[in-house]
């Protein structure tokens, strides 16, 4: 063999090593980013249980049966200060629930938002069905949430089906109260 093959196969050898090195980076990376994909997922879950938690304490906190029945007949038969909790609690409920959404939490499975939007947005009560219709209405009109693919204007089309969600309970409750 002369010097130059000689050269050329540890060339090749080399490179197979540095190449072997690399994919096992890889693999390493890989399972790094799994691990830490599942913690982000655990941390995700547990902030979201405690928020929901919260939400249930503040019901059990600030409802009482004076404020259900304003409720039950209404957002306008609730005092401003009432009305300014409730507000306050749905616009968080909303938040919390449309940034589960956006995030992909629960693979965006419809039950679990709508179960949720029922039960912390109290979407039995008159009231808080009439603060939900201005709250999603204003979105719907500020154009944020088109069904259109993304743009600069609307990043996260995908919302929109959310608040479709959200219009279908407001509207499974409406039925309920007109005899629909």
């Amino acid at each position: 063999m002369e010097l130059i093959e000689i050269a050329q196969l540890v060339t090749g050898i080399a490179t197979l090593i540095v190449a072997s090195v690399l994919i096992w980076q890889m693999v390493i990376q890989k399972r790094t980013l799994e691990i830490a994909h599942k913690d982000a997922d655990s941390n995700m879950s547990l902030s979201a249980v405690q928020i929901h938690a919260e939400n249930g304490k503040w019901i059990s906190e600030n409802i009482n049966k004076s404020i259900i029945e304003k409720m039950s007949k209404g957002s306008e038969y609730l005092e401003e200060d009432e009305k300014l909790k409730l507000e306050a609690h749905i616009r968080n409920v909303h938040l919390v629930l449309s940034t589960e959404w956006r995030l992909g939490r629960r693979d965006r499975i419809d039950t679990y938002y709508k179960i949720m939007y029922r039960m912390y947005g109290l979407m039995r009560y008159k009231a808080s069905r009439d603060i939900f219709k201005e709250i999603i209405d204003r979105q719907l009109s500020s154009g944020s949430f088109s069904t259109k693919s993304e743009s600069k204007s609307n990043p996260y089309p995908v919302q929109a089906k959310l608040l479709v969600l959200v219009k279908e309970v407001y509207e499974e409750f409406e039925n309920k109260k007109t005899g629909d």
